[in-house]
């Protein structure tokens, strides 16, 4: 249910980049900091980073427009996914082979989900569990954009029993979205 090896370090590099750029155009980082120093920083900094690229879209043009000749096309796609984020909340059902089940708790939408280098059954115990994320389109599949924060709230049978005719529903219905495109 994970990336491939590849395409987790693609993404990985793409991301990263893009938050140093933001870091430094928000002043989030110092100015003289590097990149190879950003990279070994507690997540936390790298957290603050991405908070400052999601209150302002446009800095994504902008990093694109100041690397666009050090940019791959496949690097470009992944940048411009980004603007087609969806920042929720939602509730992790459950964890199939392929990816994960993830419901937005603001419109009940159901989306399938790849995890980056490890699946998410290795980050929380059981699930259901509500976490809070941001999906982005990559490469004609919906990850997430390394950052989950979870409530520590998990569900019970009730609960857990009308996700899953939800669920079943959303599944017979094709309404489970494989793609942001």
């Amino acid at each position: 249910m994970t990336l491939t090896d590849k395409e987790y370090k693609e993404f990985l590099k793409t991301h990263l980049d893009l938050l140093f750029y933001v870091g430094h155009k928000k002043n989030v980082l110092p100015k003289d900091l590097g990149l190879r120093k950003f990279l070994n920083l507690d997540f936390q900094i790298k957290f603050k980073c991405r908070e400052s690229l999601f209150e302002d879209d446009n800095l994504i043009d902008e990093y694109i427009a100041s690397k666009f000749d050090h940019l791959t096309t496949d690097q470009i796609k992944i940048l411009v996914g980004f603007k087609k984020k969806i920042r929720s909340s939602f509730v992790i059902f459950k964890c199939l082979t392929n990816y994960a089940i993830f419901i937005d708790t603001k419109d009940n939408r159901f989306y399938a989900v790849k995890a980056l280098g490890d699946s998410f059954d290795t980050f929380f115990d059981a699930f259901p569990v509500n976490i809070s994320t941001t999906l982005i389109p990559f490469k004609d599949k919906i990850i997430y954009d390394g950052f989950i924060q979870s409530s520590g709230v998990y569900y019970g049978r009730n609960m857990t029993d009308t996700m899953n005719e939800d669920y079943k529903k959303a599944k017979r219905n094709k309404k489970i979205l494989t793609s942001l495109t």
